[in-house]
């Protein structure tokens, strides 16, 4: 998957925006290998067998009936969200993040209007995790 090879992110851009897209939701990761891969887990069988041995800061969210680890969200937003930015390393982010391409008018227009690439899309997250639980 593309979307969690590129990182078209900006901090100086971000920082001033304080995150609006953090803010509204957390990414999730688009490409199941890289999210295995990036906490050391093992390949599972179903999304409650995952769920079970997830960092207490991720999830699987249910997006379109599939189960799509995320990071957890909390009243202001993504958990790894500070004042100064996202608190994980550009390796371990997800797929979302690294793909979304900011957009200088979410500064001047308060609302979020960053682009995501079709490689980085809830679409394609969606269908490399069905393809991935029904592999199991």
């Amino acid at each position: 998957m593309t979307a969690d090879k590129k990182n078209h992110s900006d901090p100086q851009m971000c920082r001033q925006c304080k995150g609006l897209c953090c803010q509204g939701h957390p990414g999730v990761w688009v490409d199941p290998e890289r999210f295995l891969k990036t906490f050391d887990l093992p390949a599972m069988a179903t999304p409650e067998a995952l769920s079970s041995i997830l960092p207490r800061e991720l999830v699987l969210r249910d997006i379109g009936g599939v189960a799509i680890p995320a990071p957890r969200k909390l009243e202001n937003g993504c958990i790894f969200l500070a004042d100064d930015g996202c608190q994980l390393p550009e390796n371990r982010r997800p797929g979302q993040c690294l793909a979304l391409i900011p957009v200088f008018d979410t500064l001047v227009d308060g609302e979020i209007r960053c682009d995501l690439p079709p490689e980085g899309s809830t679409l394609t997250a969606i269908r490399a995790w069905r393809n991935y639980w029904c592999d199991r």
